[in-house]
């Protein structure tokens, strides 16, 4: 058996995908071993384009390089991949960037790639798996990721061939929790409101704007509208209505309700509370943003036109 190990990109369609799609394909023709993490990275060279998914594969087989190439080749067609245009946008991108055989170098195939030790999405994810791959001459893939740590790349997920709907139910679960305590901090420390004191008046402000808002981004989102932090399959990036000034409106109006709510009832420990959410929506938010970044490859150009998270200007 042979070792070898397959860098994929893709920065066109449905990304995630092809990637998974070239993995259980693989699945079937050989033995896939391990499956990196997910990244993304902008492209290297080309014209203007999107930003990929990267990993790393590492397979073993009794075929030969040259066998091998060409059913990543049969893959890469399958989904789509077409070489009009040199280092242009594809659908998927299959290399072969190491194996634990003698180099070779063929007018249509080259192992180690040329160019593995000098890209770090191909490192990077090669790094996780297989630390002491070769990639030119003596160097290892993981002495050669030390020298291309200047290059930009992001950590999205560690479990994105998970499609069973990963992180979110735990996240929705500890919402629901959070929402219970606050809920009953205010029954048990608040009072019906007998006056028109600052405080009360403050929080049926917040209260009503919160709804608004919500509903507002709610109705923006549409059939896109989920508890989870995994967007809804199909759907598409929205970037209307509150969208266009923040990218997380309804944790904002959820904050503002609860605090809201909080203050009209006079409950000291829900305000508090209300306000220690933001910081428990803040990570939830960042979980979000990955997956948001792994369906939508238009996303990281939207979060650099909607910079606030939560509320426009601040932060």
């Amino acid at each position: 058996m042979t070792r070898f190990a397959i860098s994929m990109g893709s920065n066109l369609g449905d990304r995630i995908g092809h990637l998974r799609g070239a993995i259980h394909e693989l699945s079937k023709l050989v033995s896939v071993e391990a499956v990196s993490s997910l990244f993304e990275t902008e492209p290297v060279g080309g014209p203007e384009q999107d930003p990929y998914l990267n990993a790393v594969a590492v397979v073993e087989t009794h075929r030969d390089g040259h066998d091998l190439l060409g059913l990543l080749q049969g893959i890469e067609a399958d989904h789509g991949r077409e070489r009009e245009v040199r280092w242009g946008p594809r659908t998927l991108d299959l290399d072969l960037v190491a194996y634990d055989g003698d180099p070779i170098t063929d007018p249509d195939l080259v192992i180690p790639h040329p160019r593995a030790a000098e890209r770090r999405f191909v490192l990077e994810p090669l790094a996780e798996l297989w630390p002491g791959a070769a990639v030119g001459g003596a160097t290892t893939a993981g002495d050669a990721l030390e020298r291309v740590s200047d290059q930009n790349i992001d950590l999205l997920s560690r479990s994105w061939m998970d499609e069973s709907g990963g992180q979110g139910r735990y996240w929705v679960g500890a919402q629901i929790v959070a929402f219970v305590v606050i809920g009953i901090a205010i029954v048990r420390d608040g009072s019906l409101p007998e006056d028109l004191s600052l405080l009360r008046i403050v929080g049926a402000f917040l209260l009503v704007s919160g709804f608004v808002v919500m509903f507002w981004g709610a109705r923006a989102l549409g059939r896109g509208l989920t508890a989870v932090p995994e967007p809804v399959p199909g759907a598409d990036l929205i970037e209307v209505g509150p969208y266009q000034w923040v990218r997380h409106p309804i944790y904002t109006a959820v904050v503002a309700v609860l605090s809201g709510t909080s203050a009209l009832f006079a409950s000291p420990t829900g305000v508090m509370l209300s306000v220690l959410l933001f910081l428990f929506f803040a990570a939830k938010a960042g979980y979000e943003e990955r997956q948001l970044r792994i369906s939508y490859p238009q996303y990281a150009s939207y979060r650099s036109r909607v910079r606030a998270r939560f509320v426009p200007k601040l932060f």
